[in-house]
């Protein structure tokens, strides 16, 4: 928990579900910071997350494959001196191919010549194709895994271990639950969940007993969520977080810079969810707001959502997310009117 002289700032604190863990209703998405396209330097990323923590938030979300490792050891440096106040999220179940685990050694060196070079992430992944990376959730590549993943936070707890990525075959074997289990009775982790990609994955987790989270994408574009996946998890007492709250960035940018292939790569796909886009914007236009407003306080009038990530990977990033907090919260008419995007796609 924050100290007192935060209560002023517009951060708001939750329960996470029925966890001793206690959040902020906004949490940093970790994946995008120490990749070889960041911008700034390894002490802007480390200020930036202070810099965050300062301010109110005390959710960090990270994951072992995000940047190669990276995005773990920034998060475990910044906060080496106050681990107590921060709630420090991360995740398991890819292994990087060797490709990957090449560029992760090399990138102190590659770094600055892509910056000099001005290449794009669309040059680099193509010079990458192939590399694919492939999962595990054996017992035993869990237990290695956390080891790693603890030497480059720096710590000796995690407060939360998530599956990344599993599927609902992986979920339905249940072969990681006696190791996590044994994680968290042994002080390692505090609590486990599952992030997955679609609520299918969520509602098949909620099938174990010791379940804490499940990380599920919910934006005005994508609501399936609200179905059955978090009233359930909130009916059992486990905690939500939700991800894709801007829909990779398609709510807050201006509908005419969009082009469909932006959109979505399947063509169908993308006229729909362009159709709900135009919707939204008319929306957003008659209610005198903000894209990027709206589109937060979406996920966040749901009192059954514990935390909501935030991807910020610059100083801008993180003061317009946080001044977005200060808008009021939607009425029950704009709710109804952004809950209506979902039937606008044809």
């Amino acid at each position: 928990m924050p100290s007192d002289d935060r209560h002023s700032r517009p951060v708001r604190y939750r329960r996470f579900g029925s966890t001793p863990l206690t959040t902020s209703v906004v949490g940093f998405g970790c994946a995008r910071i120490g990749g070889v396209f960041q911008g700034g330097s390894r002490k802007d990323i480390i200020g930036l997350l202070r810099r965050a923590n300062e301010r109110g938030i005390t959710f960090f979300d990270t994951a072992d494959m995000y940047t190669q490792g990276d995005s773990e050891r920034l998060v475990g440096e910044a906060f080496s001196r106050n681990r107590h106040e921060v709630v420090i999220a991360t995740k398991v179940g890819y292994q990087l191919p060797r490709q990957k685990q090449f560029v992760s050694r090399i990138k102190p060196f590659v770094k600055p010549v892509v910056a000099r070079l001005g290449l794009g992430p669309r040059q680099i992944r193509a010079g990458l194709r192939g590399t694919l990376s492939h999962q595990d959730f054996s017992p035993g590549y869990i237990v290695r895994a956390v080891e790693a993943s603890l030497r480059r936070l720096n710590t000796d707890y995690i407060d939360l271990y998530q599956l990344h990525d599993p599927s609902v075959e992986v979920l339905e074997r249940g072969e990681f639950v006696d190791v996590l289990e044994s994680l968290k009775q042994q002080g390692k982790i505090r609590c486990w969940g599952v992030a997955g990609q679609n609520p299918e994955e969520a509602l098949t987790a909620l099938r174990y007993a010791s379940l804490d989270s499940v990380q599920v994408g919910l934006s005005v574009l994508e609501q399936a969520a609200l179905d059955a996946a978090i009233p359930r998890a909130a009916e059992r007492g486990v905690a939500v977080v939700a991800r894709q709250v801007f829909a990779s960035g398609l709510l807050t940018r201006p509908l005419d810079r969009l082009h469909l292939e932006e959109i979505d790569y399947e063509p169908a796909v993308a006229q729909r969810k362009r159709d709900q886009l135009a919707v939204y914007a008319s929306i957003v236009e008659d209610c005198g707001r903000g894209r990027a407003e709206m589109a937060l306080q979406f996920s966040l009038a749901r009192p059954d959502v514990s935390v909501v990530l935030l991807g910020i990977s610059r100083p801008e990033q993180l003061d317009a997310a946080l001044s977005t907090l200060d808008s009021p919260a939607l009425s029950d008419a704009e709710h109804q009117l952004l809950t209506g995007c979902r039937r606008s796609g044809r």
